[in-house]
C-alpha cells in the first residue's frame, strides 16, 4: 500500500506537500520516540500524536514512508514547513490512534 492509497480513504488528509507514492512496509504507532528509534523500520509510517520537530528527525532518520497525526492533532506550521524540505509525508486524521492502524490493516487487506 502507498500513501496516496489512504487519501482515496477521506479519514486521511495530507496536510503538506510530502510525495504520496511513498510504499507503506508497515506501520508503527507510538507517541515515545525512543520506542520508535529502537523497534520501528524503514518504509514503516508512524502513527503518533507529538507535534513536534523531533518526530520528522526520527521519520527522516529512519526513512519513514510518512507520518500520520491521530486524534485530530493541529500539526504546527514549522513541522509542516520541516516536512516539506525533507518530503515527508504528513497526514491527518480525526480517528484514535487504535481507529488509524485498524482502519490501514483493513485497506491493506483491501488491496
Amino acid at each position: 500500500m502507498k500513501i496516496k492509497d489512504l487519501l482515496e480513504n477521506n479519514h486521511f488528509t495530507l496536510i503538506n506537500d510530502g510525495v504520496v507514492d511513498a510504499e507503506i512496509n508497515n506501520v508503527f504507532a507510538s507517541d515515545l520516540l525512543s520506542h520508535v528509534m529502537g523497534f520501528a523500520n524503514e518504509d514503516d509510517c508512524l502513527i503518533t500524536v507529538l507535534n513536534n520537530i523531533n518526530v520528522l528527525g526520527v521519520a527522516s532518520l529512519l526513512d519513514f514512508s510518512g507520518v500520520i497525526f491521530s486524534h485530530g492533532i493541529k500539526v504546527n506550521q514549522a513541522v509542516i514547513d520541516k516536512a516539506n524540505e525533507l518530503d515527508i509525508p504528513l497526514l491527518s486524521t480525526k480517528l484514535t490512534t487504535a481507529e488509524t492502524v485498524v482502519m490501514i490493516h483493513e485497506l491493506g487487506n483491501n488491496n
